[in-house]
């Protein structure tokens, strides 16, 4: 075994053991420091262009949300364990997860690169294909991941629970007693209910879709480059298990002009499956809701 190996292993051990330690500690300290981290962070680095993301010293980032919110950073955090258990996809490590004083809190280390949102146009063809492969290469990890929690719902978030996606959020009407949440769903044909529109009865998705494992929010922003290459993919909220179509039609569903993106998502799927009658539903049922 490679001494870089090795070294790999050891480092992974130590930083398990602290985050272990770390979490006896008691939730009022820990929300306390992250905090004073957080004011922190925006003196040394400006303040997030997101209201609920800060950037924080010694590699980490920070993820606020209501405390009415908190399970949607419980299964942002359980997707990236679930990731990094199955995957070789570069992503954010979870360090700590908690709840006080009416917000919640999801810590995570720092992936390195930009936004693909912020060079995309700088990039040589060359690079276009690698980013391609890279994408590729991870929906076909993250479609190996088996569903091991909720045996009763086929469409699930990360941990089993409820479903937290900006796309049926546009398309419901709010639900005081859930909020944002929606599903569990038994089958795609309740959750194909879901997404349909009493004005177009007719436009429906079809069932039989493979149910993959599902980032189900790729786009610019979660998309980071470092020296041409992908160097991570963040913000794993609204992930879950969903139809096959699903992470194809999101992406045209959070960009709608950027075509170099467009372009590399048709790419990137194209050997996956065809999805295009999907897209078209879609795009149907958005047309009408927004």
């Amino acid at each position: 075994m490679q001494l870089s190996s090795v070294m790999r292993r050891v480092s992974e051990h130590a930083v398990s053991a602290l985050i272990t330690a770390w979490s006896l500690v008691p939730a009022t300290f820990r929300v306390q420091a992250y905090r004073v981290l957080s004011l922190l962070g925006a003196y040394i680095y400006e303040p997030s262009i997101s209201r609920k993301v800060q950037r924080l010293p010694f590699g980490m980032y920070l993820k606020v949300l209501d405390a009415e919110e908190h399970e949607v950073l419980a299964n942002e955090h359980g997707a990236l364990q679930l990731a990094r258990r199955y995957t070789h996809i570069p992503i954010p490590r979870p360090l700590d997860l908690v709840t006080n004083g009416g917000h919640s809190y999801l810590l995570t280390s720092q992936i390195p690169g930009l936004r693909l949102g912020m060079c995309i146009d700088a990039m040589s063809d060359r690079e276009v294909n690698s980013l391609v492969y890279d994408l590729q290469k991870c929906i076909r990890e993250l479609r190996e991941i088996s569903k091991d929690v909720a045996p009763d719902y086929m469409i699930t978030n990360a941990v089993g629970k409820a479903c937290f996606d900006y796309r049926i959020i546009a398309g419901s009407d709010y639900d005081e007693e859930r909020g944002d949440l929606a599903g569990p769903f038994v089958d795609e044909t309740e959750f194909n209910k879901k997404l349909q529109v009493g004005a177009l009865p007719d436009v429906a998705h079809r069932i039989g879709h493979r149910i993959f494992f599902s980032h189900a929010d790729l786009n610019m922003r979660n998309v980071l480059i470092h020296n041409g290459r992908l160097s991570g993919i963040v913000d794993w909220e609204n992930s879950g298990w969903y139809p096959e179509y699903w992470d194809y039609t999101k992406a045209y569903f959070t960009t709608k002009l950027p075509k170099r993106w467009l372009g590399i998502i048709d790419r990137v799927f194209k050997p996956l499956g065809d999805y295009k009658s999907e897209l078209a539903i879609e795009r149907q049922i958005w047309e009408y809701c927004y």
